[in-house]
């Protein structure tokens, strides 16, 4: 029941609102570090009227979501959930108690951090009216959803749009994922946007040299695995067909790079970003080297993704990479080899 709760309700929803959790990941991991996160903490929890806004912020997110999930219940091959409304109120409760949570915690993560400020300052009145507004907010979606089961369905028509948009071959795997996968994308930006803060602010600190953050974009292109693993595998069931067509290799290289590229753009914005902030041209560098790790990532997947060895040869290829940082190899000799064989991959017939 828990993976059809996550296919039907859960993913859906994240879907649905992927460009919010978008525009989140990037004012929240790209322009604000962690102290900037801790002065706001602070600065709502010392200004009661600036905190009222987070129960009216929160009224509207459980508004979206509540009008998405009845959205979906009024659809046809929704239907045979209608059944839960004949369930005990036990197991309904437990049943969208965990869509419901799991739709929220973003939200309730959020607010555990800022009830550790609450607590630091001893602001008790601010932390009761926000986790109760929480509450209410909670049992009253429940309560909604507990009554779209119960009672007859107005009918919901669709208007096919007229246009129909036309986008380039290398944007259809970030499509593909954002309808099959956004959790896991979403996971995958916000744990690689969050070790890059961790090293920048780390690196700030100036405890370490240039080094420090080029391991770190080592560890952050191999966060992006998971992504790699489900282009690969959209590509060998969904795409297969285009190696049937007359394409050149530079048409497959620029679908290479142009997809991978935009796997990565909310990391490389966040360099962009931290360049201009901190006068650094070098974060062009850490750019490059993001896009060649994980095109050498994908070379290795490509070519060991059924073998057996290849955590072996993917942990090799980390401890390789980490070395010829440690030595301060440059970084050209780092991209070089890798750009010759992803064009030695591109020249190649029948692949990707």
């Amino acid at each position: 029941m828990n993976k059809v709760a996550i296919l039907a309700f859960i993913r859906p929803f994240y879907q649905r609102t992927l460009g919010f959790w978008a525009a989140i990941l990037l004012i929240g991991g790209v322009l604000m570090d962690v102290k900037q996160h801790v002065l706001l903490s602070r600065f709502l929890i010392k200004n009661p009227v600036a905190f009222c806004f987070i129960p009216v912020l929160l009224l509207f997110y459980s508004f979206i979501h509540l009008q998405i999930q009845q959205e979906l219940l009024r659809r046809n091959n929704y239907l045979v959930f209608h059944h839960l409304g004949l369930y005990a109120k036990k197991e309904l409760r437990l049943f969208w108690s965990r869509i419901i949570l799991l739709n929220f915690s973003p939200i309730l993560t959020y607010f555990l951090f800022l009830s550790y400020f609450i607590w630091e300052q001893k602001a008790f009145d601010l932390g009761i009216t926000l986790w109760m507004s929480t509450l209410i907010l909670l049992g009253f979606t429940y309560r909604k959803i507990r009554q779209t089961l119960h009672y007859p369905l107005k009918e919901a028509f669709v208007t096919r749009p007229t246009v129909r948009w036309a986008f380039p071959r290398f944007t259809w795997i970030l499509l593909s994922l954002r309808q099959d996968r956004p959790l896991l994308v979403l996971l995958t930006k916000a744990t690689g946007l969050l070790l890059l803060n961790g090293f920048f602010y780390s690196f700030q600190s100036g405890g370490y040299d240039w080094r420090w953050l080029q391991f770190g974009i080592l560890c952050v292109a191999y966060v992006q695995l998971p992504l790699i693993f489900e282009k690969t595998e959209k590509e060998i069931t969904q795409q297969s067909w285009i190696l049937a067509l007359p394409m050149t290799w530079k048409n497959k290289l620029g679908y290479q790079m142009g997809s991978l590229t935009l796997l990565t753009v909310p990391e490389l914005f966040f360099l962009g970003w931290k360049g201009v902030l901190l006068t650094s041209p070098e974060n062009l560098v850490l750019a490059i080297l993001l896009v060649t790790f994980i095109s050498a990532l994908q070379l290795l997947v490509y070519r060991k993704k059924e073998s057996s060895s290849f955590p072996n040869l993917a942990a090799a290829m980390f401890f390789g990479l980490f070395i010829a940082i440690i030595f301060n190899v440059t970084w050209w000799i780092l991209a070089l080899p890798i750009s010759v064989l992803l064009v030695k991959q591109a020249k190649g017939a029948f692949q990707f």
